[in-house]
């Protein structure tokens, strides 16, 4: 979990709360992306998330490259670590 940033097309980071080391993942079809506010939204304005603070909404992985690139939104990474690819990013939604 931590602060997600943009490498590459298909490639992000993510940048851990607890000063751990940098991960870098990358996308594939089958990475299911959930949002909260900032990646995306049910329409648009409305927060949705589940009773631990994680987003609900299925998103695009286009949606997910351009939340990214504002270096503003922290989430939480399930990766398949064999492969280095993302199975989920949920984004943990912050007022």
């Amino acid at each position: 979990m931590g602060k997600l940033s943009y490498l590459a097309p298909g490639k992000l980071m993510v940048k851990p709360d607890n000063g751990g080391v940098d991960q870098a993942f990358m996308l594939s079809n089958a990475t299911k992306v959930l949002g909260a506010a900032a990646i995306c939204s049910r329409d648009g304005s409305t927060v949705t998330m589940d009773s631990q603070g994680y987003g609900t909404t299925n998103c695009t992985t286009d949606q997910l490259e351009t939340a990214a690139k504002t270096g503003a939104v922290t989430v939480r990474v399930t990766l398949d670590s064999s492969l280095g690819l993302a199975q989920t990013v949920a984004e943990k939604y912050h007022p």
